[in-house]
Formats: C-alpha cells, sequence, structure tokens
C-alpha cells in the first residue's frame, strides 16, 4: 500500500459527499441550555433560541455544535469498545495540537506541501512521537486538520410548546432538598419535531457507518441530546418516513454500489444516488454493517499508532 491509497484523508480532491437529512421528534422533554437567566427570564435555566429568518420569531434550536458533540462522544465509546484506541477529541486529548504543519508549511511550496501533510498524516510522520492521527480526529478533525462531516443547526419544522418544571437539588448527607436550591427549568415539550442535516466529505463506508450506528443509538435512546439527561431529558428519534439519503461525486454510486474510497474500506449497495424513507434507513444498516466488516483492519492499524500504510488489508 502506498499513502496515496488514503488521499480520502486531505481535503484536496474531491471523492463524493454524502447528505444525510431528515426529521427528529423529541420523546421526552428537550433541553439545550443557553445558561442561567438574565434579568426578566421566567426561568432559571432557558432553552437556546435562534431567530426564524422567515417568521422573525425567536424558536429552540439545536445547534450544529451539540450534535457534533453528541455524535463524537458516543463515537469515542464505541471506538473504544470495540478495541480501537482514539483520543478523546478534547483540548491536550486530542491528537494534534495545531502545530504540526508549520515546518513543512515553511520549507515546501504550496503544491509540494499538501503532498506532505497528506503523507505525515498517513504515515504518522508529523509529530515528534511519530504517532498518526485516529480514525476520530480524521473524521471530525483535531487543531490543524479540517473535519470531514459537518452538522447544521436543527430548527422545529412545524409547531412547537415551551414548558416550565421546578426543580429541587436533593442533599447527599440529609437526602432531602438542599437549601436554597430551587429552581425551574424551560424545555420544548415533547412532541416538537425538528430538523436534521449533515454533510460527510470523503468519509470512507466504515467512517460513515460508525455515524450510522451512531444514529441507531440516538433511536434506540441508547444516546440522548441536551442537557438534564439523568432527569428524564433528550430521548428523540429519526423519523423513518422523512429520511432522505443523497450522494454525488466521482466515488458516489456506481453499478448499484457505494464504492470503498480505501483498502480497508469495503463496497455497499446502493439503488440510486437519492434514496428516501426505509430505503435510505435500510442504506445506514448496511454502512453500520460495513463498520462491523472494516473492524479486524482498523484494530490493526490503531495498535500500529494510526500509521495506515504499515498495516495491511487482509
Amino acid at each position: 500500500m502506498s499513502w496515496r491509497d488514503f488521499e480520502w484523508i486531505g481535503h484536496h480532491k474531491l471523492y463524493r459527499i454524502v447528505t444525510i437529512e431528515g426529521a427528529v421528534e423529541n420523546i421526552e422533554p428537550l433541553h439545550v441550555g443557553a445558561g442561567k437567566k438574565k434579568g426578566w427570564e421566567v426561568a432559571d435555566l432557558i432553552v437556546l433560541k435562534v431567530v426564524d429568518p422567515v417568521s422573525g420569531e425567536e424558536v429552540p434550536v439545536i445547534p450544529g455544535s451539540s450534535w457534533k458533540g453528541v455524535f463524537r462522544a458516543e463515537a469515542v465509546a464505541i471506538a473504544r469498545q470495540n478495541g480501537l484506541e482514539v483520543c478523546d477529541g478534547l483540548p491536550r486529548a486530542t491528537c494534534l495540537e495545531g502545530r504540526e504543519f508549520d515546518e513543512i508549511e515553511k520549507n515546501y511550496p504550496p503544491a509540494e506541501c499538501l503532498e506532505m501533510k497528506l503523507r505525515g498524516i498517513v504515515e504518522g510522520t508529523i509529530s515528534e512521537t511519530g504517532k498518526g492521527v485516529c480514525l476520530l480526529c480524521l473524521i471530525f478533525g483535531t487543531p490543524g486538520l479540517r473535519s470531514h462531516v459537518s452538522f447544521y443547526d436543527s430548527t422545529p419544522v412545524s409547531g412547537y410548546r415551551l414548558g416550565y418544571r421546578r426543580s429541587v437539588a436533593i442533599s447527599r448527607r440529609t437526602g432531602a432538598a438542599a437549601y436554597g436550591s430551587l429552581f425551574t427549568v424551560e424545555y420544548v415539550e415533547p412532541g416538537s419535531i425538528f430538523n436534521f442535516r449533515l454533510t460527510a466529505v470523503n468519509l470512507p463506508n466504515y467512517a460513515l457507518g460508525l455515524l450510522s450506528t451512531v444514529m441507531k443509538e440516538i433511536n434506540l435512546g441508547i444516546v440522548k441530546v441536551g442537557g438534564l439527561k439523568s432527569r428524564g431529558y433528550g430521548t428523540v428519534r429519526f423519523i423513518e418516513e422523512r429520511f432522505k439519503i443523497s450522494v454525488s461525486g466521482i466515488k458516489g454510486v456506481k453499478n448499484g454500489v457505494l464504492e470503498a474510497l480505501d483498502p480497508y474500506d469495503c463496497e455497499v449497495e446502493v439503488s440510486s444516488s437519492v434514496l428516501e424513507g426505509s430505503e435510505a434507513w435500510k442504506v445506514l444498516e448496511e454502512l453500520s454493517s460495513a463498520w462491523t466488516k472494516s473492524l479486524s483492519k482498523l484494530k490493526e492499524v490503531s495498535r500500529k499508532g494510526w500509521k495506515w500504510v504499515e498495516s495491511k488489508a487482509s
């Protein structure tokens, strides 16, 4: 294998764009917070809101940053559960610090600089330790390396209602209400429907499968969204009949398959470049299977310190 077999890792070529969009409904109260109240607010903990460009009114929002946090946190748990060594993706706990490419950018002309960057990422030569960049940093980004997946803000697509609930902290010592701990929470009532959209650029099928696995766990209620999860908030589900997957690019859908992007990837059967409803959800299942099928190969890459070209595809 050559580092050129993993050119999807870089952002210098466009192979394909996969867009997943649809609708998500909150089954439990939903609280994506904007912090404590300021002055006139009726609740101590208020819901984050944005101005709707059509109506001009403030509406609750699940920001793309929240979706990204949910997906990455669960992806870390899934990867580690399956024996992959991945970083947390947090400050001082990530594969790169953002300065690894400084010398390359200073000493090489632009075209050669791109080539050296990609080669360094794939071969694990960009840091003093020689450690490569883990799969999750490649998917979600890390200092000095742009993300391959983008999450968009989710806003209500129909009517919604805000509710208010009083809560109190319990003293661990007495088992009763702690003094001065009464507070009011603003939340979105269950049954509200939000739009949902993510775009994945140049991701192999197994990486799309990891994202699909997270989506399945969200649907099962294993993964929740927003705050106050242990208090009965945050369960949401994707609405199957309002689900859509579209693929475009030179390595998109060819002869009824979603092509493999590297030697560790595998093809996924699809009926067309645009799938909706149950057909779209079926493809998510197939992508999850691609993630499972590629795990043995990815474990070997992980054991090699994410030096992708030193491992052998089997």
